[in-house]
């Protein structure tokens, strides 16, 4: 059954109407041929490559709402109309534990940005309010956590764990997701770039992820891109460095491995 456009205006409500009723979340993704799809953790950079690809000539703009993200959640899990006349791309970063439906529709073209743990982290415990926080660390980091950290949460619930730890948890989780989509997918059909490398080479890298999408690359589409965010890392506290260092760093180091972008 289809929603209107403004039925479900806020995540909340695609969590309560939509993901918790419904199995499949790309369930129209193949009527949409050679999609993009702009994944990896959130707070990673992946709005903002989304939003280039989608504004490139040759693609086709299908926002309708405040959040684009949420826009193409709805459209592609059915819940909202769309006829499709074009070429897309859709940010993905939502399916969260949903992300082996990825597997279920391999003729799309993934891509991953990943980004270092502190910046992540620094945006999602000073950015975030506790819905989003708690969102993805209950649907990916809930098993990352330890086993200091699993009772207590079995003790106090999820307010048992500080804030900084869900989402190194959450983190740590959202990038392993990466390691299983590139042993399950096409290689061809995943590129996997370094967000923080991005900005600093735009000029080299971003005719490379062009290339990788099928798209020309016109050196306008780089005006967007700027350092603005890079010292979001500097911002925190050593204890908090400290944290992600011992937690997450493994996780990143090894992931970057896994770069196809470089």
């Amino acid at each position: 059954m289809f929603f209107s456009q403004n039925s479900i205006s806020t995540w909340p409500g695609f969590i309560r109407k939509v993901r918790g009723c419904q199995e499949k979340l790309l369930i129209r993704l193949d009527e949409f041929p050679d999609s993009i799809l702009v994944t990896g953790c959130q707070r990673s950079g992946g709005t903002m490559l989304a939003r280039m690809i989608t504004k490139s000539e040759g693609m086709i703009n299908y926002r309708f709402g405040k959040d684009d993200e949420l826009d193409a959640a709805l459209i592609l899990s059915g819940v909202v109309p769309h006829m499709p006349h074009g070429r897309y791309c859709f940010q993905t970063t939502y399916l969260n534990e949903c992300y082996p439906e990825y597997f279920e529709h391999p003729v799309h073209r993934i891509v991953w940005s990943l980004r270092n743990p502190h910046s992540v982290i620094y945006s999602m415990i000073y950015n975030w309010k506790n819905f989003a926080l708690n969102e993805v660390f209950l649907t990916c980091g809930y098993s990352q956590m330890d086993h200091v950290d699993r009772v207590r949460f079995q003790r106090f619930g999820i307010f048992g764990i500080p804030r900084i730890r869900r989402a190194a948890y959450a983190f740590n989780g959202k990038v392993r997701q990466l390691f299983e989509l590139r042993r399950g997918y096409p290689a061809d059909q995943v590129a996997v770039l370094e967000y923080d490398q991005l900005i600093h080479e735009k000029a080299r890298l971003l005719p490379k992820l062009y290339e990788f999408i099928g798209l020309p690359y016109k050196q306008e589409y780089a005006a967007p891109i700027n350092q603005l965010s890079l010292s979001k890392k500097d911002k925190l506290n050593p204890e908090e460095k400290q944290l992600i260092e011992l937690v997450c760093m493994p996780v990143y180091e090894s992931a970057l491995r896994e770069l196809t972008i470089k």
